[in-house]
């Protein structure tokens, strides 16, 4: 697990789902969690005084909600503060490769490209560590979660993803599914027809990849229980599907920035934009190992 936590928080729905999630995080792992609540300068511009007032009151909903915290949840809630500023910027700041950024988002209605530059999909671009992204969705729904999915592609960002992972269930008590999609070369090109033998050794090719990563894991965390997922699918859809009930989908990403996250896009970004589960982002500069013994994952 990481060593910190913070919610972002500013009283929305989106922000309560964030909280509740970490909120049965830190009761399932005996941590703890800090909330940031951040008003935007940017929608005052011009306008000081309206800033002013919109600061106080906001101060004032955040103590409010701190007092309720401490009485409901004696003890998890380790500090809160206001910021002022740009949400991005403020929030990226509070990142580390040991601490996990919770963030949640609302719910989704029409064209999914809409929400590409929303806060949380920014954040897990930027971040120096994991973000978790968390969607709305009713209680019941959000309690009854269980199992931490993970995708692995045999890279060095995948194989930091699948430790992170593999910690994360170890402290909640959880089963751990590794997942790994993948689709045979040329196989979309409409005039080319694979050859079954090669399609069938990259098939075998992908199954070893796939039980390297399941023993390896294993042999970490032996009290852990594992099963690993082979699927012919695109890594999209294949993992949405995995984790329509997990209580987190963890996936690795390089975090590519400007034109070129725009064009290309990624396995995580593109499950960002269509949550199915809520989902962890663990990219190359996250610190999930305690030993240098149990680094070996990430070699």
């Amino acid at each position: 697990m990481t060593d910190r936590t913070v919610v972002c928080w500013d009283g929305s729905t989106a922000a309560e789902a964030a909280l509740a999630w970490a909120l049965r995080r830190a009761r399932d792992e005996s941590s703890t969690i800090e909330l940031f609540d951040v008003v935007d300068v940017g929608e005052f511009l011009g306008d000081d005084g309206a800033l002013d007032r919109a600061t106080e009151q906001e101060e004032d909903r955040l103590d409010s909600r701190v007092e309720e915290l401490a009485a409901s949840h004696p003890g998890v809630v380790s500090g809160a503060e206001l910021l002022v500023g740009d949400p991005l910027d403020l929030l990226t700041a509070q990142t580390r490769a040991d601490t996990l950024v919770v963030v949640g988002t609302r719910h989704r209605v029409g064209p999914r490209v809409r929400y590409g530059w929303s806060l949380g999909s920014r954040l897990a671009t930027a971040a120096a560590g994991p973000v978790a992204v968390i969607p709305v969705e009713e209680a019941e729904a959000a309690a009854a979660r269980r199992g931490v999915v993970v995708g692995v592609d045999g890279s060095a960002v995948g194989r930091l993803a699948l430790e992170f992972a593999a910690r994360e269930a170890e402290d909640l008590r959880q089963p751990l599914t590794v997942v790994h999609c993948w689709v045979a070369p040329l196989s979309e090109q409409p005039l080319v027809v694979p050859d079954d033998e090669f399609v069938t050794s990259q098939e075998s090719e992908r199954q070893d990849l796939l039980d390297d990563h399941v023993r390896t894991v294993g042999a970490a965390h032996p009290g852990l229980v594992v099963h690993g997922v082979l699927l012919r699918q695109n890594p999209i859809s294949g993992l949405r599907v995995q984790s329509e009930h997990a209580s987190m989908l963890v996936v690795g990403s390089r975090r590519l920035t400007g034109w070129k996250r725009t064009w290309l896009g990624s396995v995580s970004h593109g499950l960002v934009l269509d949550l199915a589960a809520p989902t962890v982002v663990v990219g190359q500069d996250t610190q999930v190992y305690a030993t240098p013994q149990e680094a070996t994952l990430g070699a």
